[in-house]
């Protein structure tokens, strides 16, 4: 698209934005709630389902195979659900695109995250099963429409760079408290499942797993209903809602295929993922243990992420996001070798891993938002080249090959656990063997992934001077824009 000669200075464009509208206390607030909130519904299916399929007896392969077959159709609905979201209307004085399908659609969210953890009063495993992938499907296109909505709110809240790391910021401040609620969890399965020396279990685990479902759906739907508070600032000239072509303008934006190359390596990272419960459940031999290294890693990287705007103006996003990857990397592979040789279930291993889990996961809050802005510029930069902007379906091809890889990472670590001697079950004893591969994935293949995932920043030069121009020039495109629509009426 031709560029405008700007009729103000960069800094006078920044200074008139500045100006204009800011977010309310009561916007921070929604846009944190909602953050937890939908990030609540989907804690239980997101880290738990695998754990729940194989305490009512399902294969460990097999629920592998039932999640990936799940996220498989989450990543097939994706451009779909994008389409229809980027077919509404966008304007100051209408809901919006993406309002439309956040609040409305919760409650039924809510019903069907409960829903995926009840375990069915049917006859064989078969039905079972069945009931579980149907749930699924819905499940994964509820949080299509919701999820999409909301990370797309990101880039049309407000056209202001400082303001934009200021609401991601307090937004991930709710998802960090997310992250942290589940660390109850372990903690409230060693006192009500495992039971120990005369003291009995009080639950069966499946139970266990359908309490946590409709303690975090409960909160997380009545969270997630602050979203219709949030509104759209951002609007652009046009709209296009043509899936095909969307995918080829964005195909053409390099920082875009950047950051999309740089999610192909999660599929190494999600095996770790996936591994992590059954490493502290099994090998360990502890699940608390998961709890106490979630509360001393978690509590430091929320302090440290309330400074983020502060560190976000000195030093540039990509940097940010490169030092907390290398940083991560590294302090896996050394926990791997460390905590290998002290022994990782010993109190001195166990020390170590919580060591080395602190010094990476402190400048890890900072990178999350810095990683969000560096994505929200290429959106930026799209409308920038084309004069077109497609929030949902740019959200969803940055996170298509994400999605569509990762979806593998159950199957994956459902077939190598099962190699490893992995068996389902309740109350189940594995050998070492088995508890030195669970170290191994929860560990070294995070590390490669990560350290793969990195690569790509290291030529993403969305920043400084161009960032400027690409940010003037916009805010320049809907100054005269808003002046002919005031002329027209």
């Amino acid at each position: 698209m031709a560029k405008i000669k700007l009729r103000e200075t960069i800094e006078q464009v920044r200074a008139r934005e500045q100006e204009e509208g800011r977010l309310s206390v009561k916007e921070y607030i929604s846009y944190a709630a909602s953050q937890f909130g939908f990030g609540s519904l989907g804690v239980m299916s997101g880290g738990y389902l695998m754990q729940f399929y194989a305490s009512i007896g399902i294969g460990i392969k097999t629920a592998g195979s039932m999640l990936t077959a799940m996220r498989m159709w989450d990543w097939i609905n994706d451009p779909i659900v994008a389409t229809v979201i980027d077919k509404g209307k966008a304007g100051p004085n209408r809901r919006g695109k993406f309002g439309r399908f956040m609040s409305p659609l919760v409650p039924f969210f809510t019903v069907v995250c409960i829903l995926m953890f009840v375990n069915p009063p049917l006859g064989g495993m078969s039905g079972k099963i069945a009931f579980f992938l149907v749930c699924g499907v819905i499940w994964e296109t509820l949080n299509t429409f919701t999820g999409i909505s909301f990370q797309s709110m990101q880039a049309v809240m407000s056209p202001l760079l400082e303001e934009r790391s200021n609401y991601i910021t307090f937004g991930n401040l709710g998802g960090k408290l997310t992250g942290a609620l589940p660390g109850l969890i372990p903690v409230v399965f060693e006192l009500l499942v495992k039971g120990s020396g005369t003291r009995a279990p009080v639950v069966r685990e499946s139970t266990f797993y359908t309490m946590c479902a409709v303690f975090f759906c409960a909160i997380g739907g009545i969270a997630a209903m602050f979203s219709k508070n949030l509104k759209e600032r951002v609007f652009a000239q046009k709209q296009n809602a043509r899936l095909l072509d969307n995918f080829a303008t964005f195909f053409k934006n390099k920082y875009f295929l950047l950051l999309w190359t740089a999610n192909i390596a999660n599929i190494i990272a999600a095996v770790g993922w996936t591994a992590a419960p059954f490493f502290y459940m099994h090998s360990v031999g502890n699940y608390g243990v998961q709890t106490l290294v979630w509360t001393v890693t978690g509590v430091p990287t929320f302090l440290v992420m309330l400074l983020s705007p502060v560190f976000l103006r000195r030093f540039a996003p990509r940097k940010v996001v490169i030092f907390s990857k290398l940083l991560g990397a590294g302090c896996q592979l050394a926990m791997y070798a460390i905590c290998g040789a002290l022994g990782y279930a010993s109190p001195a291993g166990i020390a170590v891993l919580i060591g080395f889990f602190l010094i990476s996961s402190i400048p890890g809050g900072v990178a999350d938002v810095a990683n969000n802005i560096c994505n929200i510029n290429t959106f930026d930069y799209t409308e920038w080249e084309t004069g077109e902007r497609a929030e949902a379906t740019t959200f969803v091809v940055s996170g298509m090959l994400n999605k569509g890889v990762n979806s593998l990472g159950p199957l994956v670590a459902g077939v190598l656990l099962a190699r490893a001697g992995f068996e389902s079950g309740e109350n189940v004893v594995f050998s070492q063997f088995t508890k030195d591969r669970m170290f191994l994935f929860y560990t070294v293949f995070p590390a490669i992934g990560t350290l793969l995932s990195a690569i790509p920043y290291f030529f993403y030069k969305l920043e400084g001077p161009l960032l400027d121009k690409v940010q003037a020039e916009l805010a320049e495109r809907r100054k005269r824009a808003k002046e002919q629509e005031e002329e027209k009426s």
